[in-house]
């Protein structure tokens, strides 16, 4: 993974306005998944000027944030048993 596409902090919300019309016209509200550095980044390893970076957001149907959400509960569960060999 390059530094470019890396950010330190992620969290998901929900914007009322955001959402999709589905095949039968119904509104569907959207998970919002934001990745962000939240502050200033420092470049160089620590030795460059601060840099700002634009959060990566991406907006995804409840099905979508179920499953990724349950594909992050699996890897959590995973990383915990590597940590306690």
């Amino acid at each position: 993974m390059t530094r470019a596409l890396h950010r330190f902090e992620a969290h998901a919300t929900i914007e009322p306005d955001e959402h999709e019309l589905n095949l039968a016209g119904q509104r569907v509200q959207l998970v919002r998944v934001v990745l962000t550095d939240d502050g200033p980044v420092i470049a160089d390893g620590g030795d460059g000027p601060e840099i700002h970076r634009p959060d990566v957001v991406c907006p995804l149907r409840p099905s979508d944030a179920r499953q990724l959400a349950q594909h992050l509960l699996e890897l959590a569960d995973h990383a915990t048993q590597e940590t306690r060999r």
